[in-house]
């Protein structure tokens, strides 16, 4: 039998935690890309710099709560 095959169960380890970075990452193109479809189907203007701004600002929000709440969360 290998080694490979066991399965250790109630080991005490921590769940693996979750890739906040990476979900606001991912939310960050995807905004950018629902604007950008929604400037050329809807044939308006998108102010760059503002666009940008308020994704890095919404970014660095949801980072925060997400580190409050896995504080909250390790105590």
């Amino acid at each position: 039998m290998s080694q490979h095959t066991e399965q250790q169960h109630g080991s005490g380890e921590p769940a693996a935690q979750f890739p906040t970075g990476t979900l606001v990452f991912g939310l960050i193109l995807l905004a950018i890309g629902i604007a950008l479809l929604a400037g050329l189907l809807l044939n308006f203007q998108i102010s760059a710099p503002l666009l940008f701004i308020s994704l890095v600002g919404g970014a660095g929000l949801i980072l925060i709560v997400a580190g409050i709440l896995a504080a909250r969360r390790t105590r």
